[in-house]
């Protein structure tokens, strides 16, 4: 399971004001229509972080370890530059050249 915070790009901090502004700007860059996966993530990310009261049972609750997309995404994240494509890293993910 990916990281809310950094699918959204949310610092852990965040109020509910920065979440729904961070969620209504990813879906501005990839409505259901381009990415239904994508798009599906963020709704997801959403979900489990729109109020207070879901960020802190987010944290309290969730023992999933971190996924190697994760941990990429904190090393690089979405929108920085010189990222290389989404592609190019699951590919390096899954083992291929």
């Amino acid at each position: 399971m990916r990281d809310p915070y950094l699918v959204l790009g949310l610092d852990p901090d965040a109020d509910d004001s920065a979440v729904e502004r961070a969620y209504l700007e990813a879906v501005k860059h990839c409505p259901p229509e381009r990415d239904a996966a994508r798009f599906s993530a963020i709704r997801t990310a959403y979900e489990q972080l729109r109020t207070v009261r879901d960020r802190a049972a987010f944290a309290l609750f969730d023992t999933t370890p971190p996924t190697p997309a994760d941990v990429l995404d904190k090393a690089a994240p979405v929108g920085a530059p010189g990222r290389p494509e989404r592609a190019l890293i699951e590919a390096l993910l899954r083992g291929e050249s």
